[in-house]
């Protein structure tokens, strides 16, 4: 599973949000820590370090409770340096706050998060203002559609799931197809019943195999206005920890929808989400 963790920090308060998954993700997986500040040159010797002193405070503080952690200051554009410490430390997890950023699609995550899901094969974890501290791992929620990139977003969760003990729950979320732009005559509620079924189908036939494994699995499916909609609603009532998805699971078009998607998750989700990005992952 996960063994070396980066945390990009700007030296905030928000930002160091962040710092409380990071924890409780390392804990969990035995994993180290890579605390990182990206100065843009350029800076004076005292604040440099001045920076650089307040970085060691704060990693000093978290290898108190037990992990080992690594810190440094680069200079640079945030997103390249980002970039080459994942690559130079061979980081295999992004934990991030999404504060002052702008998306997947320069809505949410902006320029920082986008950089790493095109140039990056590492998975991130994105957390949102105002959203819940990460304190434990215990229930995960996985969107499942058949897909391969939800399928490699799934892989992901059970091995989380499987380092943790963690319950792993899947969900396929299904759009009443009336909501896709047809019009009441052509509409046929038959079509929408069919598909529910096929979805539990699928999810049961999921969940029995990871029962199988050995891995604690539930699963649902349910029809929805919208996907992203139903994965928060989910979330929320199940009171995930954690919310596993892909941000590429279809080709076409179907791969713009899934960006937006995650995209909405991401900025309505009260849990973290993390990210798997397909592309990257299978090149």
């Amino acid at each position: 599973m996960f063994r070396r963790i980066l945390v990009p920090l700007d030296g905030t308060a928000q930002s160091n949000a962040a710092l409380p998954a990071a924890r409780t993700v390392a804990h969990a997986t035995s994993a180290s820590v890579f605390l990182l500040q990206v100065l843009d040159p350029p800076e004076s010797g005292p604040a440099i370090d001045e920076t650089a002193h307040k970085l060691a405070r704060v990693a000093r503080e978290l290898a108190a409770s037990g992990l080992q952690v690594e810190s440094a200051v680069r200079f640079g554009q945030a997103g390249d340096e980002i970039v080459q410490q994942v690559r130079e430390w061979s980081a295999d997890l992004v934990i991030m706050r999404t504060r002052g950023w702008s998306g997947i699609q320069r809505a949410v995550m902006g320029s920082v998060a986008e950089d790493l899901l095109s140039r990056s094969d590492v998975p991130i974890m994105l957390l949102r203002p105002g959203g819940r501290r990460m304190d434990r791992i215990a229930n995960l929620l996985a969107p499942v559609d058949g897909s391969p990139g939800g399928a490699l977003a799934l892989a992901s969760g059970v091995g989380l799931a499987k380092a943790t003990g963690a319950q792993i729950r899947l969900i396929e979320i299904v759009v009443p197809m009336m909501s896709q732009a047809l019009t009441p005559s052509e509409y046929d509620p038959a079509w929408d019943e069919e598909a529910l079924s096929a979805a539990h189908t699928y999810v049961a036939g999921m969940v029995s195999r990871l029962l199988g494994a050995g891995v604690m699995a539930k699963g649902e499916a349910r029809m929805a206005p919208e996907i992203a909609g139903g994965i928060v609603q989910a979330a929320d009532e199940h009171a995930s920890d954690l919310i596993v998805m892909s941000t590429e699971a279809r080709t076409g078009l179907g791969r713009a929808v899934l960006g937006s998607v995650a995209d909405a998750v991401v900025r309505a989700s009260a849990c973290p989400v993390l990210l798997v990005h397909r592309r990257n992952r299978e090149n």
